[in-house]
């Protein structure tokens, strides 16, 4: 509620009423509606008469799956750098530059926690994996990445060395390939498919080309180098992957210890005893 309000006031601040066009006025909506869903939420889970009706319900999914479909729309017009909203292109050297710094972070903080908080609500419904808000961030950021390398790439690839613009090129595959496979992770735990080794698979190829692309993006030739969404939705991907993977390796050796658990129980017992052993 208190990201959504400061996002709200920095829009009312930083842009003047003969300014407000139709994208600015979808981020005052934007903001305005997640507000109030919020301040809801909020009032349900401390009033008893409500929380009866609210808490554990489709209504608290619905409160929650509308300002994320509204965040994704309303992040798309406010961080991108040639709307000149939060941030510009540097013309010298086609970065991206931070203008407005609350609009700019609390923009992007209202985007993923909205996303976490979905992923919350599918987990305390106690059907889904636990780490299924880990899986919609780690796929949130990888379109993050992907998006504003492919805005960025004719003005530095035009400013800028080859090696950069490859490295820009290797940012978008990241985005596309993690994205692929976290919407299919995704995918497997709403399908309660997902087992353990392909748990490990996929955080596995996630986490190391995230952590490539922190070593090449944010490298001196790198295009996220400076501070802004490249450079965030980077290392977010990177420490996301890495404990994906972390709860993958976890994962294997529990799927294994319950095997051997299982195998224990069916072998027949000797003549002896197990304690004469």
């Amino acid at each position: 509620m208190l990201l959504s309000l400061t996002v709200l006031c920095s829009v009312l601040d930083n842009v003047p009423m003969v300014d407000r066009f139709e994208k600015e006025k979808y981020a005052i909506a934007a903001a305005s509606v997640s507000l109030i869903c919020s301040f809801i939420v909020v009032m349900g889970h401390m009033l008893t008469g409500l929380r009866y009706y609210l808490v554990g319900t489709m209504l608290e999914l619905f409160f929650a799956v509308i300002p994320l479909a509204l965040w994704i729309v309303g992040t798309v017009f406010i961080q991108n750098p040639y709307n000149s909203f939060a941030s510009n292109v540097d013309p010298d050297d086609g970065n991206e530059t931070i203008e407005f710094a609350n609009l700019f972070f609390f923009s992007w903080i209202v985007l993923f926690s909205n996303t976490y908080l979905v992923g919350s609500i599918f987990r305390d419904y106690g059907s889904y994996d636990p780490q299924i808000s880990g899986w919609l961030l780690l796929c949130m950021s990888s379109v993050v990445l992907m998006g504003m390398a492919a805005t960025l790439k004719v003005d530095l690839c035009a400013n800028n060395s080859k090696v950069l613009c490859r490295r820009n090129d290797f940012a978008i595959a990241i985005g596309v390939i993690v994205g692929i496979l976290s919407f299919v992770a995704i995918l497997l735990v709403a399908c309660s498919k997902m087992g353990a080794v392909s748990y490990l698979l996929i955080s596995f190829i996630s986490s190391g080309l995230f952590i490539s692309g922190v070593i090449f993006l944010t490298a001196a030739d790198g295009p996220a180098t400076s501070l802004g969404t490249m450079y965030f939705s980077t290392w977010a991907g990177a420490a996301v992957s890495s404990l994906l993977f972390v709860g993958g390796i976890q994962e294997l050796f529990e799927a294994v210890a319950i095997e051997e658990e299982e195998a224990a129980k069916q072998r027949p017992p000797n003549q002896y005893g197990d304690d004469d052993i």
